[in-house]
Formats: structure tokens, C-alpha cells, sequence
């Protein structure tokens, strides 16, 4: 993959999937401190309250929405910012690049960006503020992302610089404006919906055979029930789930071909893993994050860091009597955390402790039972890969029908790939999410998306805009297109008001005036 990068991609915590590093132990550019850089501000982030169910595709959870008021630019409201902290800029390391804002770890994580550091300097042209953002919800490690870097929240207007949200309609993408970001490429559920990322990794492996072997054998109803029931065969375990649902709603297991779903009901009906590796007797998925800066050419970059999620019961092979067991068969986290076997994570450092562990301390756990983490590492990377080349077609496609050239390098995203292994350690894609769930459910939650997003928004280089200089130059297209491409200047005066004026009184301009009224 080809990469023009700025001085913020080389300088950040996400590394390429292609890359040959198997490192877990921390990014260039990081390093632990306890003192906050100079120019930082002390205090540690204070979070608002948010909701703790994991979502899903087409499902960002229930975050609280938050109440700012303050106003800025007329029309637009925005939350005071409480720290009064200046925003402050990393020159490119390329020629010709603009500076990116500078964004460094929070206090908490014992994180400190340090490469680049020493040439950053303040951003003081006023034109350029305020920075401001917009999500649709409140999203602690995004909100305390922005405000600590001296960005205000923008609640109304579109003339912010980075968007949170929902997925863009076409009439919001043409009216982007060169610096904005969003968070969605047009075109991504294609790998975000249960039955479209099937489909789409279906045509590949048709198109590729076994290089597409990493997705179990699925079914569309009721489409595909013709197949299903010619290739069902008695002991087959199929999972059922409906195409468009999230946090695990309405995913069972069935064992007889009459419990799959009848008539016209849509459901994704997948061949189950039974055998998955497993640790301390529980199954378990990897949470992948991957952030996505471009499909035009694909680049792409992998989050060191990441969550492993456990089920609650010990595993045990699929029978009559276990089946309906959600708390055995599933990982997802809005499942789990409602049995009486979950147990919470109280403490970051811990990160190898209770229902939900870091990717960092799945990798030692694995490495100390002598499995090749490096193979395993560069299988899972292969996937996320293979995936994203599965849309990049249809995302094109639909930036160039949606955006019309005005958002091609707007938008970025963050894919959550849930990943499972099996027992003999061939990593296995069970879904895409495109709005993975951000909300912090315990500390080392909020330790790792906080990173997350500090690193994703570093790297992607928010690069402020002179907000009326873009509108002018928006009026001055406008006004060409009106005038089928005549961009001389207007000329206000008519010939009825310089009537009876002497020629020697007049100005050029007004004899131009004349000159036009009278040339046929």
C-alpha cells in the first residue's frame, strides 16, 4: 500500500497491518511518565457518565448525551471549555504538508508523546478558531480527546473540523469543506452488516479461493434454503443471527435443520466454531481495532493494543441441554456482564484479570504456552486486510457517486474486527463492526480506547481551516457558476444612474459600464 504520510502518521501509536513488527510492548513515539509535558494540563480527565453496553454494527450504544449550552460563530453552540488549554501544532516532516493539531495521551494512561514533541509551537491565528468537533453523543475518550487539546464541542452548525456520528447523507458530504473530517466512509456497512460482509467475502472466495477460508460457511434465509438444507447433515451446529443486530441480540444455536428460522424472516445462518482455543476453560474473541484513512488507494493502520473478551461459563461441547447456554457460547460484553460470573476489571494495570483482558496480555498468555504469537499476529492482519480490499470496490464507488470529489480525503474510520481462535490456532472473522463501542466499562477499558482514539486522532492530522475564507471562496463558485464562468468583478452601477454626468468626472469602472450597455 502506497502512503504519502504526514508527520503525525509517522509519529503515531497505530502501525501498519502489512508491517513486519510483532511488538506489543509500546509505540514509537510513547514512552511512560508520570509528568505531564510541559505546556500539558495536570489534572486528569474527568469523565461524565456513560452507558456500559458494548454496541455493535449500526449501534453506538446509549453514551448520555451531554447539555452544553456556550455559544460561537452565531449559529453555532459550543461547550466551554473548562481547561482554557491553546491548541498547539506538529510541522510535517514532509515538504509542503501543513502542521496537524498535536495531540498527546492523557494524564492517566501514564502516556507521553514524545517524538516531535520539541517542534511543536502554539497556534495562535485567530481565523483558525475556534477548533471545534461534533459527535451525536456524549463519547468520553472522544470528548476528553478534543477538550484537552483546547477543541470546543460544537452542538449545532456544521462548522466543525472533526465529526462524530452517524453516517453522512450524500447532501452532508458535498457540503464538507477542505479540512473536515468524518468518521464514515459512504459504502462501509458493506463489511459492517452480518449478511453484506458475508456476501461480499462469499464473492471473494469464489473469486479466490482458499486465500478467503477465514469466515465459516454461511447461509442468507431465505434465500439460501435451498443449500442449507441440501448441505445439513445430522450433528451440524449452526449459529443463527439476524443480519442488522448488535450486543448479541437474537444470536442462538441450533442443532436440527426445523429450528432455523422459517418463511421470510432474514437471519445469517453460520456454521458454529465448536472447538475454539481456550484459556482458564472459557472461550474467548479478540477485539481488532483498525483505522482506515483512505480506500483510494487502502490505507490502513492496526492499534497495537485491544480487548479480549470472555465468556462467562466454562466451555463445553454443544449438546440438547447446553445449547441455549448464552453465557458459554457468546463473548459479547452486553451479554456477559448480566451473569453472576463476570467479574470486573478494577484495575488497568491488571490487565490479565476478570472477563475481559488486554490484547497485550492475551499475546503473553499465548507466547508462555508456545504458540508462535508473530504467525498468529500476521494471520489476523492478513484478515483485516483481505476484508477491507472485500469493499474497497463499493466504498469507492460510493464515495465517487456520493461526494463528488468534495470528500475524498475526509473521511476516515475505526473498525472493530472480533476475531476467535481455534484450537488449532487458525484465527477465524466472526464480524466487522463499524461503530464499535467507545463507552468505558471498567479501567482498562478507558485506558485502552483512550489511546485508541488520542493515537487516531493524531495520526489522521487535523489540519484547522480559515472558516471564512472558505465560505467566500463557496460564494465566489457560486457566483461563477450564475455567470456561466464570468468571474469579472460585479458591477453594481447601471447606465440610468450615470446619466447626466460629465465623462471627465468618471471613473474607469463607470466607462466600462457605458462601454458594455452600448458594445452589441
Amino acid at each position: 500500500m502506497s502512503c504519502n504520510a504526514t508527520g503525525a502518521e509517522a509519529r503515531s501509536g497505530l502501525t501498519r497491518p502489512d508491517s513486519s513488527s510483532s511488538s506489543t510492548a509500546g509505540s514509537p513515539g510513547r514512552r511512560r511518565s508520570q509528568r505531564p509535558a510541559e505546556g500539558r494540563v495536570a489534572e486528569e480527565d474527568e469523565d461524565e457518565p456513560e452507558d456500559e453496553s458494548e454496541a455493535g454494527e449500526g449501534d453506538e450504544g446509549d453514551e448520555s448525551e451531554d447539555e452544553d449550552t456556550a455559544t460561537v460563530d452565531g449559529d453555532a453552540a459550543v461547550s466551554p471549555d473548562p481547561r482554557g488549554t491553546t491548541p498547539f501544532m506538529l510541522p510535517s516532516l514532509f515538504l509542503n504538508r501543513p502542521a496537524t493539531v498535536w495531540i498527546d495521551y492523557p494524564n492517566f494512561t501514564g502516556e507521553q508523546r514524545t517524538e516531535g514533541a520539541e517542534s511543536i509551537f502554539e497556534l495562535t491565528n485567530k481565523r483558525l478558531l475556534p477548533l471545534t468537533f461534533k459527535s451525536d453523543r456524549n463519547i468520553n475518550c472522544i470528548t476528553n480527546c478534543f477538550k484537552r487539546v483546547g477543541f470546543k464541542r460544537l452542538l449545532k452548525g456544521t462548522s466543525y473540523n472533526v465529526y462524530w456520528g452517524h453516517t453522512l447523507n450524500e447532501k452532508s458530504f458535498n457540503k464538507l469543506a477542505p479540512g473536515q473530517l468524518v468518521n464514515h466512509f459512504p459504502g462501509s456497512y458493506g463489511i459492517g452488516r452480518k449478511d453484506y460482509l458475508w456476501k461480499n467475502l462469499a464473492r471473494m472466495q469464489r473469486q479466490f479461493g482458499a486465500a478467503y477460508d477465514f469466515v465459516a460457511k454461511s447461509y442468507l434465509l431465505p434465500r439460501d434454503r435451498e443449500y442449507l438444507e441440501r448441505d445439513w447433515c445430522d450433528g451440524d451446529v449452526f449459529i443463527v443471527k439476524p443480519p442488522a443486530q448488535a450486543e448479541g441480540r437474537g444470536i442462538r444455536l441450533i442443532n436440527k435443520l426445523e429450528q432455523a428460522p422459517k418463511g421470510s424472516t432474514a437471519a445469517l445462518v453460520q456454521k458454529y466454531l465448536g472447538e475454539p482455543y481456550l484459556i482458564n476453560n472459557k472461550k474467548f474473541d479478540m477485539r481488532i481495532y483498525i483505522g482506515v484513512t483512505s480506500f483510494d488507494p487502502l490505507r490502513c493502520y492496526m492499534f497495537e493494543e485491544g480487548l479480549s473478551r470472555f465468556a462467562t461459563s466454562d466451555y463445553k461441547h454443544v449438546t440438547n441441554s447446553n445449547r441455549k447456554d448464552r453465557y458459554m457460547h457468546l463473548t459479547n460484553y452486553s451479554v456477559n456482564k448480566k451473569s453472576s460470573g463476570y467479574e470486573r476489571n478494577t484495575d488497568a494495570e491488571k490487565d490479565d484479570e476478570g472477563s475481559k483482558w488486554s490484547l497485550a496480555a492475551t499475546w503473553k498468555h499465548l507466547l508462555e504456552h508456545g504458540v508462535d504469537v508473530p504467525a498468529l499476529q500476521a494471520r489476523i492482519r492478513d484478515i483485516c486486510l483481505k476484508t477491507l480490499i472485500s469493499v474497497e470496490h463499493s466504498v469507492v464507488s460510493k464515495q465517487l457517486q456520493m461526494c463528488h470529489g468534495r470528500a475524498q480525503k475526509s473521511c476516515f474510520e475505526v473498525f472493530g474486527f472480533d476475531v476467535l481462535i481455534d484450537k488449532d490456532l487458525k484465527p477465524w472473522l466472526i464480524e466487522v463492526n463499524v461503530a464499535c463501542s467507545l463507552a468505558s466499562s471498567s479501567p482498562l477499558d478507558k485506558r485502552i480506547k483512550n489511546l485508541l482514539m488520542t493515537d487516531m486522532f493524531h495520526m489522521l492530522g487535523v489540519v484547522p481551516f480559515d472558516r471564512r475564507k472558505i465560505k467566500a471562496e463557496e460564494e465566489e463558485k457560486r457566483r461563477s457558476r450564475l455567470l456561466r464562468g464570468n468571474t469579472a468583478p460585479l458591477k453594481h452601477r447601471n447606465t440610468h444612474e450615470l446619466q447626466g454626468r460629465s465623462l471627465a468626472e468618471m471613473p474607469l469602472s463607470d466607462l466600462d459600464v457605458i462601454i458594455e450597455a452600448e458594445v452589441p
